[in-house]
């Protein structure tokens, strides 16, 4: 069997566990600039780019037009280390702080992971490489934000009526483990592909306000794309994300055109794309990047049942990424086929 066989059964084999794993419930937050939250999408990821370190942050806000909005924002930081001793091998560590709000509940999601991964080079151009990321996650409730059944009375609504619930602890914090898998692969000189599979929540923790035994369910995620070279100027870069946790599923897909101008030195770049998550929004995105910042936004429109409240507005988000290089003496950076991110 070639190595490429090889790297195509693995993926399809490690795509059938997923499928076959048996979920239980709740779903995660997510970012429509999925490829720009690499530490969030995949651990597989991490220290994984054409720079020696890289930097990123990305904010969302969702559903201001509605209610008080879902304020979800990520930061990251992860390097290729001992190149000198891995040869054209890559292996990666980095760390990654995210946090979500949810709505007039003040629901707060903190989450402090590291990560690592190692990529080997399974042939001329081919790159398989597996992560894992490991941490702590804080999950904490304002309940006096919130309104319960029991505080309506028939002459409406009473802020002074006991909610009657029985939170036996405003705050939960556990210990979380996600794992991933990834291929890269140089096709020709004008072709790039990258697909990749992870599993979040692999420990199925305990969360619960109220004291009971429920699980956090597992997160499965199939993530790929390409790189396409339609002349010295312009790339095309279509990728997807498909993701599903308990009874909940989304699917994202589009591409972008990005614009190479001709200058060696700082190298900027305009990129522009559409992305589609069916049943929910269409994704307008755009990025601008120079020398090495490259700064990325995106607004979702929305086209779910929810469209006539909302007037079709979403989410809105806006990223930031820093790639630096370190060059040693008499050697050069070290380049590997990757997903544009």
């Amino acid at each position: 069997m070639t190595c490429r066989r090889a790297i195509y059964s693995i993926s399809l084999c490690f795509f059938l566990v997923l499928l076959t794993t048996n979920h239980l419930s709740a779903q995660d937050i997510h970012f429509s600039q999925f490829y720009a939250s690499p530490l969030t999408l995949n651990p597989a990821l991490t220290g994984y780019s054409e720079s020696t370190y890289r930097a990123t942050g990305i904010y969302r806000n969702q559903w201001s037009s509605v209610t008080t909005p879902y304020i979800t924002y990520a930061a990251s930081f992860d390097m290729a280390v001992l190149r000198d001793k891995t040869g054209a091998d890559v292996f990666g560590v980095g760390g990654m702080v995210a946090n979500d709000q949810s709505g007039n509940g003040s629901l707060n999601h903190l989450r402090v992971m590291g990560s690592s991964s190692y990529h080997k080079q399974v042939g001329d151009g081919h790159y398989l490489g597996a992560g894992v990321q490991l941490g702590y996650v804080q999950k904490s409730i304002q309940p006096n934000n919130l309104t319960f059944p029991n505080q309506y009375t028939g002459s409406g609504f009473d802020s002074d009526q006991a909610n009657q619930e029985n939170f036996e602890s405003t705050t939960v914090n556990y210990f979380d483990m996600q794992v991933g898998i990834q291929w890269n692969g140089t096709i020709s000189d004008r072709l790039g592909l990258f697909n990749g599979a992870s599993l979040f929540h692999l420990t199925q923790p305990k969360e619960s306000f109220l004291g009971e035994d429920v699980r956090l369910s597992p997160r499965y995620v199939v993530n790929g794309g390409a790189r396409i070279k339609t002349s010295d100027k312009i790339y095309l870069t279509p990728n997807y994300i498909y993701m599903f946790q308990n009874q909940a599923q989304e699917i994202n897909v589009g591409t972008a055109v990005e614009y190479h101008f001709q200058d060696r030195k700082i190298n900027p770049v305009v990129s522009v794309g559409g992305w589609y998550r069916p049943g929910d929004a269409v994704i307008a995105s755009a990025s601008v990047e120079y020398k090495q910042v490259k700064v990325g936004a995106s607004y979702d429109v929305n086209v779910s049942g929810l469209s006539k409240v909302s007037n079709n507005r979403g989410g809105f988000e806006i990223s930031v990424t820093y790639i630096g290089k370190i060059i040693k003496p008499d050697t050069g950076p070290v380049m590997v086929p990757c997903p544009r991110l």
